[in-house]
Formats: C-alpha cells, sequence, structure tokens
C-alpha cells in the first residue's frame, strides 16, 4: 500500500468520514509545474506571486537558496522548450489542448 492510500485510510478511519489527500503534482518536475501554470494561464500569477525562497521573498526569490535555484532551473527549462514540455505534462496529467 502506498504512503497516500495508507494516510488516506488511516485519516478516514480517524475521522470516520472518507477523506482523501490528492498530489496532483508529485510526478511532475518544475518544468512541468510550469507548465501547469501556463496551461491554465496562470504563469505570471505564479511566476510574480508565489512562494518559492527559504529566505521568504515571492516571486524570483533570492535567487541563492536550494529552492530558488530549483525554481529558476525549472522555469529556464520550460521557457528553452516550451512545446515539449507542455507534452510531456499533458501527458502525465491527461489533461487536453485548450
Amino acid at each position: 500500500m502506498s504512503l497516500w492510500k495508507a494516510l488516506n485510510h488511516a485519516v478516514s478511519l480517524g475521522m470516520a468520514k472518507d477523506i482523501r489527500f490528492e498530489t496532483p503534482l508529485m510526478w511532475l518536475d518544475k518544468a512541468q509545474t510550469w507548465a501547469l501554470a501556463d496551461y491554465w494561464g496562470k504563469l505570471d500569477l505564479v511566476r510574480t506571486e508565489t512562494l518559492t525562497c527559504y529566505n521568504g521573498i515571492k516571486g524570483d526569490g533570492c535567487g541563492h537558496c536550494a529552492a530558488c535555484n530549483l525554481r529558476a532551473n525549472g522555469l529556464h527549462h520550460y521557457l528553452a522548450d516550451k512545446p515539449g514540455v507542455m507534452a510531456t505534462m499533458k501527458q502525465k496529467t491527461g489533461l487536453k489542448s485548450v
């Protein structure tokens, strides 16, 4: 049994109602996560209004911590190959062209 199935089962038993934890981004890399934001027309919002930085700086962050580097590398990879990354993301998520 996977961790998530076990967690869902345990919490459902403890709460006496059906509770499910969903992890839709778990199988996407950072570039594919950027593609997902772009798919929904929210690339700029995610780029400027979300927080990844360990130092608490929104948007591009400090640019020096591991989280900022991972985010920047994912965005760079996505922007360098939008069609390829978008296709892979759609395949993994089952989303269709809009």
